[in-house]
């Protein structure tokens, strides 16, 4: 084997050797970010007692609503909105 080719294989074993480095390095880092972010979501996760509008009974038209209000000596609270309600709440 001549020094060229000493010197290429030794090159090519330090650029394989960082690639590896580098990666574990980023499996590790990758991990513990994920780890980060859900405790933060769980941190920022609404109480249950911010999550009471999610109790509300929430009918699918009207009539239902009326019908429901009637039944169980309930007011019916109408809710309109122009635009998209599912992007969050109003």
């Amino acid at each position: 084997m001549n020094q060229l080719s000493k010197v290429v294989c030794t090159a090519a074993a330090c650029v394989v050797a960082a690639v590896t480095v580098n990666r574990a390095e980023n499996s590790h880092r990758s991990a513990r970010d994920l780890a980060w972010v859900r405790e933060r979501v769980q941190e920022l996760e609404p109480t249950a007692k911010e999550r009471r509008l999610d109790e509300i009974g929430w009918a699918g038209s009207i009539r239902e609503a009326e019908r429901l209000a009637k039944q169980d000596n309930r007011p019916v609270f109408l809710f309109t909105h122009d635009g998209r309600i599912n992007t969050g709440r109003c």
